[in-house]
């Protein structure tokens, strides 16, 4: 029996700009600055970055190029120390697309997307996950093993007790990357026995049968919670959150136990209040100051994001506000746009007692922070301007293509810039 969730729900709007708490206490303690923006080659159009679990480097993703760079992270300023290139022999239009590492900093797990040709027609496609060694020494970049998994995957994410993986295989039909009526998007689960990649084996699917009419549901990005148990993925085209267990996904035996997405539990995401749709992108789990558990959802097309309990009922829902902007900061203001601003990605973290939600502002070329020890009453912090030539004005959108953000716990916050080829650094103001 279906067990999909539509909420009908009042939409709760952001205050506004503020600097102070409930209760009446002192200002929220995160203030940014922009650290450094470094550039990159022509072709390292990365769009995809991530924090390891220490701190002190990140990985950056070209995926076009097929380019993993390993960068140091200081409160100072960004380095590139090494840099590996996978596939070299690979001729097809294969990119690498997401990635995590473990919590160890051992390994990455990254996606692949293999469209398959004969000649000039497409005539399927599929997907791996690759598991490359990304530690400080001569193996970085040494592909450990490869799995197959469904088609044209988008992201990925591990579980923070290492024992699990999971993917969204996109397949992109509605947008025509994989115009292919018979090929259909799915989850994947996979298990890592040990906490390593060997012997890593697909253990579910969710698949996602077809729709009658209208747009395809089609996993975007993908997380975990902080239990390791729980999982969310947004589904872009129907402007919906998809929750489910592990537990309740997988077999007991060995085998691959399939599941049907109806099976789910699947939350459409509120609009706008002027009615615009969310197309919801970035999703994360973060931890509030009562040490609940929730998901939140960028909606990249409406300048929203929402929170989520575990099993998908809607919590709060932000309206990102232009009053809250500075006045010269890059936007889209064009007839089409419903996001002048536009978060992309989502990147929760801790700094000094409190949680915030850093979003990637795509049409801004910026950082925006929210503060969200208290899920049910989030507050604006601050916004930062990132890049190092932006050519967007207040009427017209950035040209730094900030996509990917990560973040760790000493406050600091990487983003990934597509279009100017680069990676920025923010850290907090220290008095």
């Amino acid at each position: 029996m279906s067990r999909n969730i539509l909420l009908s729900v009042a939409l709760l709007t952001a205050c506004g700009t503020t600097d102070t708490r409930k209760g009446g206490q002192s200002a929220a303690e995160w203030r940014g600055h922009h650290v450094e923006t470094s550039t990159f080659g022509a072709d390292d159009n990365s769009e995809v970055v991530k924090m390891l679990p220490s701190g002190q480097h990140a990985l950056l993703i070209a995926s076009k190029a097929r380019k993993v760079t390993l960068l140091t992270v200081t409160t100072s300023g960004l380095e590139a120390l090494r840099s590996a290139s996978l596939f070299t022999d690979d001729a097809s239009e294969s990119e690498l697309t997401h990635l995590d590492v473990d919590t160890e900093g051992r390994f990455a797990a990254i996606t692949r997307t293999l469209p398959i040709k004969n000649g000039d027609e497409l005539v399927d496609c599929q997907g791996s996950l690759v598991f490359v060694d990304v530690t400080d020494s001569d193996r970085f970049g040494e592909v450990l093993s490869e799995l197959p998994i469904g088609p044209m995957p988008d992201a990925v994410d591990i579980s923070p007790d290492g024992r699990w993986a999971v993917t969204a295989d996109e397949v992109d039909y509605n947008d025509g990357k994989c115009p292919l009526a018979d090929v259909h998007a799915s989850i994947s689960v996979i298990e890592l026995p040990s906490g390593s990649p060997t012997n890593a084996t697909v253990r579910a699917v969710v698949s996602f049968p077809p729709a009658e009419e209208g747009a395809r549901r089609e996993p975007e990005q993908v997380s975990f919670a902080s239990d390791s148990l729980h999982i969310a993925a947004t589904l872009q085209d129907t402007h919906e959150l998809l929750t489910a267990r592990i537990d309740e996904l997988i077999d007991d035996g060995q085998a691959i136990r399939q599941v049907s997405s109806d099976d789910l539990a699947i939350t459409r995401l509120p609009n706008r209040s002027t009615g615009a749709e969310p197309w919801p992108d970035g999703v994360a789990s973060f931890v509030d100051g009562s040490g609940q558990d929730y998901f939140v959802v960028a909606g990249e097309y409406n300048d929203t994001f929402s929170v989520f309990s575990l099993d998908g009922e809607l919590i709060n829902h932000i309206e990102i506000q232009p009053s809250d902007m500075p006045s010269d900061l890059p936007r889209n203001i064009e007839d089409w746009s419903h996001a002048p601003f536009r978060p992309d990605s989502v990147a929760p973290f801790s700094f000094q007692g409190h949680t915030y939600l850093a979003f990637s502002l795509k049409h801004a070329g910026a950082v925006g922070v929210w503060l969200a020890d208290d899920a049910e009453s989030i507050e604006f912090v601050s916004v930062v301007k990132i890049g190092r030539a932006d050519g967007g004005t207040p009427i017209t959108e950035s040209t730094i293509g900030t996509e990917g953000i990560s973040a760790g716990s000493n406050g600091l916050v990487i983003t990934a810039n597509e279009d100017e080829s680069s990676a920025s650094l923010v850290g907090p103001i220290i008095d």
